[in-house]
């Protein structure tokens, strides 16, 4: 099974709108974490795992035409949508590529690197972070957000939720994958040789239904791993995402995204 196979949430045009609900969901908390890292005009930065492109449009917008911005997936479908977005906003200082991060060879090239949500689903997250430490710039910034999926929690308990949690949380580890790998940033980040300086640990909660129907848009473009993994067949699936649904649209209830946890580690000048 190739890296992109091994994805557990379905990609292409329809993992496209889970990742558009996913920016406006997560962009309270990761602006202020840009902020923190001191983007700034003119420089080089870097999007890996850039999914639809939002983020590395968000950083275009910081540095300006005197900086330039790189995003690179895996997803084909994602790059190709981004760039149309980009040339839509005229945002010419950004160029998007479709590529492995294992296969990225850029050394000493940029300022500030930011991946999301990306090394959680990675089998070699130590060799991930390695090739992101040696892209930046000394005195360069990488700054990474990802998950610890197990502290999802509904308020008041949801059955077809909790079975969510923990179904994404194995069909990740069945691909290869850490759902649990927030705790362990600061670790990763020491290990590739980067000075740690921030870390923060944020969890957005909602009741509005949009912020509701992330994890029903996950379960839905988890269906197909879940499946070929064989963790429940397709009429157990149907029961949650209607159990699911039916939460979702009540605005009474309370769903958590996961724990997210934000760290940031620096390249020394020497």
């Amino acid at each position: 099974m190739t890296h992109e196979n091994r994805y557990a949430i379905r990609g292409g045009h329809e993992g496209r709108r889970r990742l558009d609900l996913l920016h406006r969901v997560m962009w309270p908390t990761t602006a202020p974490l840009l902020r923190r890292a001191r983007v700034r005009h003119g420089m080089a930065c870097l999007d890996m795992g850039c999914g639809g492109g939002h983020v590395a449009l968000a950083l275009a917008r910081r540095v300006g035409p005197a900086g330039r911005v790189v995003g690179v997936d895996l997803d084909a479908v994602n790059v190709e949508a981004a760039r149309r977005q980009a040339a839509r906003r005229s945002l010419h200082h950004v160029a998007f590529h479709q590529a492995d991060i294992y296969e990225w060879t850029e050394e000493g090239a940029y300022d500030r690197i930011y991946v999301r949500f990306l090394l959680t689903h990675l089998p070699d997250r130590e060799a991930a972070v390695r090739v992101l430490a040696r892209a930046l710039r000394p005195g360069g910034i990488l700054i990474v957000e990802d998950t610890d999926f197990v502290g999802s929690f509904s308020y008041p308990h949801c059955g077809a939720f909790a079975r969510y949690v923990d179904l994404y949380r194995e069909v990740v580890r069945r691909r290869g994958g850490d759902p649990e790998i927030g705790p362990k940033l600061r670790a990763l980040l020491v290990h590739a040789g980067l000075e740690p300086m921030h870390v923060a640990l944020a969890q957005p909660c909602h009741y509005d239904h949009e912020g509701k129907t992330l994890h029903l848009s996950t379960l839905l473009n988890i269906a197909d791993a879940v499946v070929s993994e064989s963790l429940a067949d397709r009429a157990e699936l149907e029961s949650a995402i209607a159990e699911l649904a039916a939460f979702t649209d009540d605005p009474t209830t309370l769903l958590t995204l996961p724990r997210v946890f934000q760290a940031c580690g620096r390249r020394q000048l020497s």
